[in-house]
């Protein structure tokens, strides 16, 4: 079985856990008081707007074919491997490389690259190019008009993707994940050749809505001409497109909030409260048998998400109260949604870390032998073993530390540039921060918390 963020060697902090939490803590209100400094006086149209560098050189290339021929070659590729080798392979999820496509490299990896980078998503959805392949010869057009559903399919679709990974315990069943992904791609292809291939994608399908969010945060802004063509390419800082409109509604905000509460509930399944939890629920579930294990834990994703949601919700009323200034609640919770993605992204790189730099080199032997048939592709990686430089648990912990400070100094920037555009006044924009200072400190020693409990020895 695939170790999922597992540790060996367990790290004897120098310090208590305490003072880890205190100082980080710290320095997002530090950084608080310099954004307020640097960038109070940002009111207005004038606090979301940003600087940004046209890169027109590389607009002949996105314009060009190549690009999502071979970004969608490549996504193709993945799919297929993860359906053949996942129905045709061993049956042993750390001899499938079924297991690692899917939660390593695609998961954990491309999540994190495209927060860095950009959406890659853009280029390597298999759906996309195998519709557009089918519509350069037969064309497809919509049948049907698709509802006004929002985005509620997708944060449908989303959640049971987090149900597949963290309360089936199957997730690390490769010819489940094989079968999934061949029936997702099949109704996918099918709701975008019924209702239209971008409205199905940017409404119904759960990575499409993701990777688009998780791509405002990336470098690289691209501005449309009237036919949806590229005109330009920009690079900006990172962060910033989280400040670009988006369309307000709750299905909006429960998608934010479970890129969050997702990642935490992974972290807690390792924590002494969960045990705690489990424990107290045992006459509930025990007697349920093998179904118990979904319930209990379906039942703690979904308590966690909601418990977030209603802490966000409450937080963001005494904003709105503090800000004094009669706004639009849902559209601007909405808006300030988007400024925890940063913590959603770097948590999920901390959370990953381990995971990502030991299980990606751990698919490199399996290519001589994908489908564990006794072959011989390429003997010259059948005996390459995992490199842990990188994955001490040392280097693991501080790696988490710098990753989760960083992420809620970004937040905190954002939230009080979006303040400012609301509320119209540095006094109100001000005022109205400090119950989101709040918010980010409880998130910010939360998350560490949650992520010590499994490689450091002193829990504080």
């Amino acid at each position: 079985m695939i170790l999922l963020h597992g540790f060996g060697q367990r790290y004897d902090l120098p310090i208590s856990l305490a003072l880890y939490l205190y100082a980080a803590a710290g320095v997002v209100v530090i950084s608080f008081v310099l954004v307020y400094l640097f960038a109070g006086d940002q009111v207005g149209a004038k606090a979301v707007q940003y600087p940004r560098r046209p890169v027109p050189a590389l607009v002949p290339v996105a314009r060009s074919r190549w690009p999502h021929v071979i970004g969608g070659a490549i996504g193709i590729a993945g799919l297929l491997a993860v359906v053949i080798t996942g129905l045709f392979g061993s049956p042993r999820p750390d001899l499938n490389p079924a297991e690692y496509l899917v939660w390593v490299y695609f998961w954990a990896g491309l999540l994190i690259l495209s927060g860095l980078v950009g959406n890659l998503w853009y280029l390597v959805n298999p759906w996309a190019a195998a519709y557009d392949a089918i519509n350069r010869f037969v064309r497809l057009g919509p049948v049907w008009k698709l509802p006004n559903v929002g985005i509620w399919p997708a944060v449908a679709a989303y959640f049971a993707f987090a149900c597949l990974e963290l309360t089936t315990g199957m997730a690390n069943r490769p010819w489940l994940v094989a079968t999934l992904a061949l029936v997702y791609s099949l109704v996918t292809l099918a709701g975008m050749i019924l209702f239209g291939r971008d409205e199905w994608l940017e409404h119904c399908e759960a990575f499409t809505v993701l990777f688009n969010i998780i791509g405002r945060f990336g470098p690289v802004e691209a501005e449309r001409d009237e036919s949806r063509r590229i005109s330009m390419l920009y690079l900006r800082p990172w962060g910033v497109g989280l400040l670009q409109p988006w369309p307000a509604g709750w299905d909006r905000v429960i998608f934010v909030i479970l890129m969050l509460s997702t990642l935490a509930f992974d972290g807690i399944l390792y924590t002494s409260p969960w045990q705690d939890f489990n424990v107290v629920l045992e006459p509930i579930w025990l007697p349920m048998g093998p179904f118990g294990f979904f319930f209990i834990r379906t039942l703690g994703l979904v308590l966690l998400t909601v418990t977030f949601l209603l802490v966000f919700i409450t937080f963001m009323e005494l904003v709105i109260f503090l800000g004094r200034r009669n706004v639009d609640v849902k559209a601007t919770i909405a808006a300030f949604a988007l400024t925890l993605v940063p913590i959603a992204l770097v948590y999920n790189a901390a959370h990953n870390y381990s995971y990502l730099v030991l299980q990606s080199q751990a698919l490199i032997p399996l290519l001589n032998d994908p489908l564990a048939k006794g072959w011989h592709l390429l003997p010259a990686v059948a005996g390459i073993k995992p490199n842990f430089a990188l994955a001490q648990a040392s280097v693991v912990w501080y790696a988490q530390v710098v990753l989760i400070v960083l992420g809620h100094v970004i937040a905190v920037y954002l939230a009080h540039l979006r303040a400012g555009e609301r509320f119209r006044t540095a006094q109100r924009a001000l005022l109205s921060q400090y119950p989101m200072l709040l918010l980010m400190v409880i998130y910010t020693m939360t998350s560490l918390w949650i992520l010590a409990q499994p490689i450091t020895k002193e829990t504080g």
